[in-house]
């Protein structure tokens, strides 16, 4: 059973394990001084912040590096622990279409199954369940859609005030990112999001062009190649410029090479 403790009741004196955080930063809370911090993550941008670090920037998912450490105990993994760790493995992997996909990642995937992952369930939950605000996020951010480079760099800018107006500020935008990425012809997708006024999230999505992990990186973010995003402040319009002129010049020396690496995103 999963007991979540408000900051304050944190456990003193127990070691903390901080799983699928890139750096200490994407923690929820501040940790109490002096407590063992063990780290396992599979982002290519971790910064190795914990007292013992278990990293696998090969890994598709930190799901394939805890299934690897549960493998080695002798007692069966458990249905849901099975279907956790196969969430794991389907929520990074775009349900196993994107290209951090390889045969390992097919051969833990069966071997979840065969230990009892609940596909119904995750079936479900994961991919035929969305909240009513997910669609009104979406609807939005299609409506502020922007193109450049003929199509091959889509983004959408999110304002506070928009998104207060809708209730969408605690709205997740993986889906609104995923569908902009989509678009035929499309090589980078963005999504601007401003959670507070002057506080803007970026999200980076590309297909094969750009390595947007080092794009982000350029901006303090950081990710996986092909997915990334990065925490700015300052002016909405100021940083969008900013960065959307950056992430075009990436992009146009990629395309003059006929979708190569531009040697600067590599």
């Amino acid at each position: 059973m999963i007991k979540i403790y408000p900051e304050q009741e944190l456990p003193k004196g127990r070691p903390i394990i901080a799983v699928d955080c890139a750096d200490l930063g994407r923690l929820l809370y501040s940790l109490p001084p002096d407590v063992p911090i063990i780290n396992i993550d599979h982002h290519s941008s971790n910064t190795f912040f914990g007292d013992f670090n278990l990293v696998n920037s090969e890994a598709a998912a930190t799901g394939e590096i805890i299934f690897e450490l549960l493998a080695e105990i002798p007692k069966k993994i458990s249905p849901p622990i099975a279907t956790c760790l196969y969430v794991a493995l389907s929520a990074d992997t775009g349900s196993f279409r994107y290209s951090n996909t390889t045969a390992k990642t097919f051969r833990i995937a069966s071997e979840l199954l065969s230990w009892g992952a609940n596909i119904e369930l995750i079936r479900e939950h994961l991919f035929e369940r969305r909240p009513l605000r997910e669609l009104l996020m979406i609807k939005l951010a299609l409506a502020k859609m922007q193109f450049s480079l003929n199509g091959k760099m889509v983004w959408s800018v999110l304002s506070y005030s928009e998104l207060a107006e809708f209730d969408l500020l605690n709205t997740d935008t993986e889906s609104v990112i995923s569908l902009l990425r989509s678009v035929e012809g499309v090589e980078v997708a963005l999504v601007f999001k401003e959670l507070e006024p002057e506080k803007v999230k970026i999200s980076f999505r590309s297909k094969k062009s750009c390595n947007v992990n080092l794009l982000a990186n350029e901006f303090g973010g950081g990710g996986h190649a092909r997915a990334a995003g990065c925490s700015l402040e300052g002016n909405l319009k100021e940083l969008t410029t900013r960065v959307i002129r950056r992430i075009e010049s990436c992009l146009s020396e990629c395309l003059a090479k006929d979708g190569d690496s531009c040697g600067r995103c590599t």
